[in-house]
């Protein structure tokens, strides 16, 4: 995805500008891969509120006016569309993390936290994965699993641990990325691979996920 950054960095920008309820582009990209990667399909309808939900689930949209909204929602349509181009091309897929300049370091947690939202929006259906035969996919669930829980907290680990996972982490990723995108491949074949760009319509339920039609909620800026 490096000869994509312009739109990137567009996309950061914009995620900023929504204030601190919205994800960070690293965690958004974590967040699509896992919905790409979900054993069942969660349409844009479902997970686009989460965008902007924050850890409340209160956050809402902020934008001057409808087109605002739209480019926003195509934005982060092409990056679900730019992460599904890169894994059919095995070898491809790169995720999208933070460097810390002070030290060099790659920063993975964001991600982790973005792709462990998505899996709490299926759990039946990454626990078929979990029940498979395919040990390479269990370990890939079960190596996530435990990233996020040292990244949130709730897992502590050694010192020697922790420098072993900050080391290993970014090439694990990518990795485990692809074994669960294959296992979705050849287990859920009818599966469609691709979703549209959304367009909003007037009397369509309102992104930001307040219930309310679009014109008579954010549609009315």
């Amino acid at each position: 995805m490096a000869s994509s950054l312009d739109y990137l960095d567009e996309l950061d920008r914009l995620l900023l500008h929504q204030g601190e309820d919205c994800m960070l582009l690293t965690q958004l990209d974590g967040f699509l891969t896992g919905i790409i990667l979900s054993p069942d399909l969660i349409k844009p309808g479902q997970w686009l509120k989460l965008v902007w939900a924050g850890d409340d689930g209160e956050g809402v949209p902020r934008f001057d006016d409808v087109g605002g909204m739209q480019h926003f929602i195509d934005l982060v349509m092409h990056h679900y569309h730019a992460i599904l181009t890169s894994l059919a091309r095995p070898g491809d897929y790169e995720p999208v993390l933070e460097i810390d300049t002070r030290s060099d370091e790659t920063l993975w947690e964001m991600w982790v936290e973005g792709f462990g939202q998505a899996m709490d929006m299926n759990p039946d259906g990454w626990q078929r994965i979990l029940a498979d035969d395919d040990p390479g996919c269990r370990a890939a669930i079960e190596g996530l699993r435990m990233l996020r829980a040292f990244a949130d907290g709730s897992m502590q680990l050694t010192r020697v641990q922790e420098d072993r996972w900050d080391a290993e982490a970014p090439d694990l990723i990518p990795a485990w990325v692809e074994m669960l995108h294959q296992w979705r491949l050849e287990n859920e074949p009818n599966r469609p691979s691709t979703t549209g760009c959304q367009k909003i319509g007037r009397n369509d339920p309102c992104p930001c996920g307040s219930g309310r039609k679009y014109k008579k909620c954010c549609g009315l800026n």
